[in-house]
């Protein structure tokens, strides 16, 4: 895994680092509904499952800023070249969850066959962390697939140096012709302001119409 370093003397955000990692420590989430109807006609069509999918295209878009791959290392803040997607898989049987995580890969078509790889050797392993050697830059995604939600807050106890965005998606509702997912994004307020949010939202909304499969 690679990194750069930060030179805070010469970042225009070092104030807003500074201020609410050691003044103001805080984070913020916002929750929004994302048009899927196009990209469920291509999974439909090429017979894909939508969780797979989701997870490539949030990690996609994760990846393409930033401010989404920043964390502390060795007491100083860097940006990772890439970002692993880490997420939750359930296990009805005893109504529990494991968290996996795989390699991101640009190529969808690569990254679905490290996802079904890791999902298949370890959806049966009912711990919590099912694979082992779990990534320092790493970002959190998990759904909650019985229930669709219109606002979401994940309350982090300590929040001062856990900058990666954190996701959660909901069930998807039909509303006339359209699909929409409700998803809450949880962020660090030292790294990501309303903007940054609002950019990634509209970022993955670009990458669910265009998703070609």
């Amino acid at each position: 895994m690679n990194y750069k370093k930060i030179n805070l003397e010469q970042w225009n955000r070092k104030e807003h680092f500074l201020h609410y990692r050691h003044n103001l420590q805080c984070g913020f989430s916002l929750t929004t509904k994302i048009d899927i109807t196009a990209l469920k006609v291509v999974l439909t069509k090429n017979n894909l499952k939508l969780y797979p999918a989701m997870i490539y295209l949030i990690a996609k878009m994760v990846n393409s800023y930033p401010e989404s791959k920043m964390a502390i290392k060795n007491d100083e803040l860097v940006i990772w070249d890439k970002i692993n997607p880490a997420y939750t898989i359930f296990h009805p049987e005893t109504e529990t969850f494991s968290e996996l995580w795989s390699e991101y890969c640009e190529d969808w078509c690569s990254f679905l066959q490290e996802y079904n790889q890791d999902h298949q050797k370890y959806k049966d392993d009912l711990s919590l962390s099912a694979k082992p050697n779990f990534p320092e830059n790493h970002f959190c995604i998990s759904m909650i697939p019985w229930v669709s939600f219109d606002g979401f807050n994940l309350n982090v106890a300590n929040v001062r140096d856990y900058f990666p965005p954190i996701f959660t998606m909901g069930k998807y509702t039909q509303q006339n012709d359209k699909f929409l997912l409700p998803i809450s994004i949880q962020v660090h307020h030292a790294t990501c302001d309303g903007f940054h949010i609002a950019r990634m939202i509209n970022k993955f909304q670009e990458l669910c119409n265009d998703f070609s499969g």
